[in-house]
Parts: structure tokens; C-alpha cells; sequence
């Protein structure tokens, strides 16, 4: 996965085109109202697998009871739902928004397949473990994933730049890893933080650090994590 997100990132200029540039059908189907219509579009254009696309339900209405987020992944269902919001914010949001849930989707399927690895004789302690792994009691892997989900965004972004938002996003996340970082080495959460997931995030950390800094963001509040855990890695 890790490959796949580093060829997006460096030479997404095929899949920016698609998402950035007009595309009167998108224009079309959301000014109808037909968002289904306005989603398929989108999925071609950032080449969700048939399986993912049946994950996703458009529900009118969503954002308003879920604190006006226009998308969100289940790590219990597997499903994202969307609001039609998502959508007549165009269509390069639109593929921002979708390739984050995606990833978000991607990231919890992730997860199940190591603890099922781990845990395949003992389905019990498999739920157990998930259920903790994704708890957002578990800072520092939440602000991994996040932060994952937000450098996803970025091949369909035009300029391959953030909007100021999801700039604030990322570096919230940046921030809110840095402060948990003591996770990282608590004996408590050995049963389901194995190490492979741990050394993921630290990876995921450091790319974003590494893309915050070079975009000028304030870096103070996480430059002692970056010292201690991205400085060995170059």
C-alpha cells in the first residue's frame, strides 16, 4: 500500500487531471440532484475496487447529525456513508473526500487482517482486539490513520497542495500523534498494538511530518517527536 500511496504522491498528474478538470456530466448529475450518478464518476476517476464501491451509501442528510462531516468509514461495518454535501463542493473535493474515506476503509481492513493473522484460532480475542486497536482511546494509531487519510488526498489536489483545512487537519493530527506518542512503549496495549502496526505509524508520522515541514507549517509542537522518531530514518 505503502508503494501504491508513494507513486500517487509523486507523479499523480493523470489522476489530478481527471478530478481537477471540468467535467460537465459531474456538473450535470449534481445540479439534478442525482449524486449516485456524481459518485460513480468519481469512483472511475480514483479506481475504487467493485467490492469498495458497494461499501459506500449516500444519505441525505448525514452531516447534520454527525457534526457536519460530509463522510465517514465504519470500522465495525465497513461502510462509509456520505452526505450529497460531499458532492456540490465539485468534484475535486468530492475526490479528496472519497479517496480519505477510502483510505480510511482500506486502513481497518488492514487491521483486521493482521489480528486475524495473530488471533485466527481464537475469534473472541480477535473481535477483543480490534474493537481496542480502533478505539479512538488509542490516540496515537487514530492520528495515524488520519494523517494517512490526508496525504491520500493529495494526488487530486490541484498543485498537489492541501487545501488550508486539510492542512490544519493534517498538522492537528501531527500534533495530536507527537502527544501520544508514549503509546508507542505501553506494555498495556501489546495485545493488539503489535509491533508491525507500530512501526506503520511511525512511517505514516514521519511522511507527514516531512511534508508538513516542507510546506512551511509551524512544527514546534511535534519537532521532538519528528527528532526522535524521523531524524534516524533519512
Amino acid at each position: 500500500m505503502w508503494c501504491f500511496l508513494l507513486i500517487l504522491l509523486f507523479s499523480p498528474a493523470a489522476v489530478q487531471a481527471s478530478c481537477a478538470g471540468p467535467d460537465p456530466a459531474y456538473a450535470l448529475a449534481v445540479s439534478q440532484g442525482d449524486y449516485q450518478t456524481a459518485f460513480e464518476r468519481v469512483s472511475q476517476e480514483i479506481h475504487l475496487r467493485p467490492e469498495e464501491k458497494r461499501r459506500f451509501q449516500i444519505i441525505r442528510g448525514f452531516s447534520r447529525s454527525h457534526d457536519d462531516r460530509n463522510g465517514q468509514a465504519n470500522p465495525e461495518s465497513l461502510e462509509v456513508r456520505l452526505d450529497p454535501g460531499l458532492f456540490i463542493e465539485g468534484k475535486e473535493g468530492a475526490c479528496q473526500g472519497i479517496a480519505h474515506e477510502v483510505t480510511h476503509l482500506r486502513q481497518f481492513q488492514r487491521d483486521r487482517r493482521r489480528l486475524h493473522i495473530r488471533y485466527s484460532t481464537d475469534p473472541r480475542r480477535e473481535e477483543d482486539a480490534y474493537d481496542s486497536l480502533e478505539d479512538n482511546d488509542l490516540a496515537v494509531h487514530a492520528a495515524a490513520m488520519d494523517i494517512e487519510a490526508v496525504l491520500a488526498q493529495l494526488p487530486y489536489a490541484t498543485g498537489h497542495t492541501l487545501r488550508d483545512d486539510d492542512f490544519s487537519y493534517l498538522v492537528e493530527n501531527l500534533n495530536n500523534w507527537s502527544d501520544h506518542a508514549s503509546e508507542l512503549s505501553n506494555p498495556s496495549n501489546q495485545n493488539y498494538y503489535f509491533p508491525e502496526i507500530k512501526n506503520e505509524d511511525i512511517r505514516i508520522f514521519c511522511q507527514g511530518a516531512e511534508f508538513a515541514r516542507k510546506n512551511l507549517a509551524n512544527t514546534e509542537s511535534f519537532q521532538q517527536a519528528w527528532l526522535a522518531f524521523c531524524r534516524t530514518r533519512h
